[in-house]
């Protein structure tokens, strides 16, 4: 499925996002726009390019390590070349403000991930974007909504199915990080876990996986009874195994076919 978005030709936007799933899967949707797309995992990463290339868009995710987004957006914002319009926070949360006013006063659009492209067409177009898209339905894999991450895709297939090849490798990843800051009774660094795989797995449609995500968030930010983390934490691990199996599963089908 290809689609023209005459609006977007010719801009730049740079993503910058610490989790590699929601970072990719934002790189993919402003692709298929027709925008030219550069990703930063970290705020380092962020101002080197911000300082060489003038962007149409930029977008913050709103919690990461070492600079959360208002922090960075302040920093950018220095540069001569950087408009305050063009800047914009990203947020898994759905309970919070459109509008985000950081520590020195700067006002921020929030947007919500997964991102919508129909938001970034009438951001460019100036003109409010149709909602009569048509669903997209996908293949069975069990713990994905693949029809709603599809659509979160803008109807790519192709793009999704290359995120969710990652997955298992992703998942493990999760998996091992945690259980080592868990070990070492570091919470900042499980509860920045848990937010992160709660952003990448609603991106992909993964909801079982997201509402534990929550959970986890939840109980690493109020609690530090070892046990209840653990408990939450060894929820969402075997949701994330069998959903990593799924995957493994569904793409080995596919290569036998």
């Amino acid at each position: 499925m290809q689609k023209k978005y005459r609006a977007c030709e010719g801009k730049t936007v740079l993503v910058v996002d610490d989790d590699e799933i929601c970072r990719c899967v934002t790189g993919e949707i402003l692709g298929n726009l027709g925008l030219r797309v550069h990703l930063a995992p970290d705020a380092e990463h962020a101002v080197t390019l911000a300082k060489h290339h003038a962007y149409d868009l930029i977008m913050l995710d709103m919690h990461m390590p070492d600079m959360n987004g208002e922090q960075l957006a302040e920093e950018i914002l220095e540069f001569d070349n950087v408009m305050k319009e063009a800047v914009f926070l990203l947020t898994g949360e759905e309970d919070i403000a459109e509008v985000k006013t950081t520590a020195q006063g700067l006002k921020l659009g929030v947007l919500r991930k997964p991102l919508e492209g129909a938001w970034v067409e009438s951001y460019f177009s100036r003109q409010t974007a149709t909602e009569d898209e048509p669903v997209y339905a996908g293949p069975r894999i069990e713990g994905f909504d693949t029809s709603r991450a599809i659509k979160n895709f803008m109807g790519y297939e192709s793009a999704f199915f290359n995120i969710l090849r990652e997955f298992p490798d992703y998942g493990a990843k999760f998996i091992a990080e945690y259980a080592s800051y868990l070990r070492t009774k570091n919470f900042k660094e499980c509860q920045r876990l848990a937010h992160s795989i709660k952003g990448s797995s609603l991106m992909i449609g993964a909801g079982e996986i997201n509402k534990l995500a929550k959970e986890l968030e939840s109980t690493c930010h109020s609690s530090t009874d070892m046990r209840q983390i653990e408990a939450s934490f060894r929820k969402i691990e075997e949701k994330i195994l069998q959903a990593s199996e799924s995957v493994k599963k569904h793409f080995k089908q596919h290569h036998d076919q």
